[in-house]
């Protein structure tokens, strides 16, 4: 489910902006960023959004601005290097300008990382931890409307399939007629017993009352998905492909009502879609 989340934590040393996005995944991948070395804080950064979101391509962004200056280089190493250069220089018959030995310097003096201190990590993780909230209301948020679209749609779905509930004798008698009429011009009464045996077994044949109990059945189990919590997307698809396999096998049997069947396989396609949103 799509979403973004946005915070901001400042101490006296630190400001920590955190920015989050979520993508529609059928898993949960996570991609880290930042202007600062987290390497140390990345497993527990990973462990915040698994707590609270299972599926979904999500990308954070951590920008660490330090209040306190300090200088990127030791200025004792800076010292201690520049004379190394100019005893090396010297040795090596190498005149070199001040300027030069300054940046050789000052390349080979920068500070080593020091590891993050707990202002920084408080810091950190209150950020991270309200962004993950904001996310999760946005997510919230574009639930409702997907649910809402989802009902919808499977109100489409039931009204479809009302339309082949009330038709269904009518087309029914309507094959038996014209069994009977060819009867008919073969010589045959409609009472003979070939007459009935061919109308008792393609009425079987095309008989569809086990597949719209099962389509309705489905319906309400989807019904009743979209109005449980916790992680529903995976159970929702397996519904839907149930409830696709019912309607095509009615759709081949009853070939009458293709075009209500194109129609509610539409609407499948559709909800699919929709589920790929659904955690």
């Amino acid at each position: 489910m799509t979403g973004i989340g946005r915070a901001v934590c400042e101490n006296e040393s630190w400001k920590v902006s955190s920015l989050i996005k979520s993508l529609n995944s059928k898993g949960l991948d996570i991609s880290i960023k930042s202007n600062y070395n987290l390497s140390p804080l990345e497993m527990n950064i990973r462990k915040l959004i698994r707590d609270s979101i299972a599926r979904g391509t999500v990308s954070v962004q951590i920008e660490i601005t330090p209040k306190k200056a300090s200088t990127p280089v030791d200025i004792g190493r800076v010292l201690l290097n520049i004379q190394m250069v100019r005893i090396i220089a010297k040795e090596m018959g190498l005149k070199l300008t001040d300027d030069t030995v300054f940046q050789i310097a000052w390349r080979y003096s920068e500070k080593i990382t020091e590891e993050l201190s707990p202002e920084l990590e408080e810091c950190l993780y209150t950020s991270l931890q309200e962004a993950i909230k904001d996310l999760v209301n946005s997510r919230r948020e574009e639930g409702k409307h997907l649910k809402e679209d989802m009902e919808a749609r499977v109100r489409k779905i039931e009204d479809l399939l009302y339309q082949i509930e009330k038709r269904k004798e009518e087309v029914l008698n309507s094959i038996k007629n014209r069994i009977i009429e060819k009867a008919k011009e073969l010589g045959l009464p409609d009472t003979h017993h070939t007459v009935l045996s061919e109308i008792t077994f393609i009425l079987s044949r095309i008989d569809v009352d086990e597949e719209i109990t099962r389509l309705k059945a489905h319906i309400q189990r989807i019904k009743s998905l979209l109005n449980s919590e916790g992680e529903v997307g995976r159970k929702l698809d397996f519904t839907l492909q149930e409830l696709h396999r019912e309607i095509n096998t009615l759709g081949n049997k009853l070939p009458e009502f293709s075009q209500i069947v194109v129609e509610i396989k539409s609407e499948i396609d559709r909800l699919k879609q929709q589920v790929a949103n659904v955690e």
